[in-house]
């Protein structure tokens, strides 16, 4: 998601097509994108209400276990992620800039939502206990930060490659892209539970639709924040002191 702010102009297509800037620049126009991304994400969060009442009434029926404790809670965690990001996206302040064309928008649309196609497959039956606490402390871990980091962006939270607001702090003081590196331990977590050639290749295509998503991103902040450039040399994109 974009952080990125710089004052005194309108929302528009960097490099766009006139046409779709004005399109791109009009209220009624960011109010359907909001919409429409807020009641995905509210649609996931009623599904999710789902399988946390189906996890709770099995742990009544069946005992607590740490693995399914753990999986109550990762599950909790996604509830208050997917909710978050739909409240946020209802509240987010208006784009002062965004990527042109149709390939950021495929990317980030692919990037954000492949992964929901891996709980689709087949599950893995064959998994031994110690990596369903594996998946389930990924799941937990991927979803809390993802929570924490979300807080961090507040407004500034987007799907597309648009830009808000700069944030520079708490985690963006060390990596660009933490959300997507939270995201990423999620996903991990959610293919040990579908491990399979096809759930490899959701993850490795998602992953491919990320990077590019980190690209058109950065070109935004580095065509519309005079100090990206000095923030992008002292931080690393995903992963800490190698990437």
């Amino acid at each position: 998601m974009v952080e990125l702010g710089i004052s005194g102009r309108d929302a528009r297509g960097v490099g766009a097509p006139s046409g779709w800037r004005r399109l791109a620049g009009t209220r009624g126009y960011d109010r359907l994108v909001r919409l429409a991304v807020a009641l995905w994400f509210l649609f996931i969060a009623i599904n999710t209400v789902r399988t946390i009442a189906q996890s709770g009434a099995l742990i009544a029926a069946s005992g607590a276990d740490t693995l399914a404790v753990a999986r109550l809670v990762s599950y909790i965690s996604l509830f208050f992620f997917v909710t978050l990001i739909a409240g946020l996206t209802l509240l987010r302040a208006r784009p002062l800039a965004q990527a042109a064309g149709l390939q950021p928008r495929l990317s980030a649309l692919l990037g954000s939502y492949l992964v929901y196609g891996i709980p689709m497959l087949p599950p893995n039956t064959q998994l031994g206990a110690g990596l369903h606490i594996l998946s389930a402390a990924l799941l937990l871990t991927g979803n809390a930060l993802a929570i924490f980091i979300l807080l961090r962006l507040g407004r500034s939270f987007s799907i597309m490659a648009e830009s808000r607001r700069l944030v520079t702090e708490g985690p963006y003081a060390v990596i660009r892209h933490p959300l997507y590196l939270a995201e990423l331990i999620a996903t991990l977590g959610a293919f040990i539970q579908f491990a399979s050639p096809w759930a490899a290749l959701i993850v490795l295509v998602q992953f491919g639709f990320q990077v590019q998503r980190m690209r058109n991103e950065e070109s935004v902040l580095a065509l519309t924040f005079p100090d990206y450039a000095a923030y992008k040399e002292r931080t690393a994109r995903l992963i800490p002191a190698l990437w």
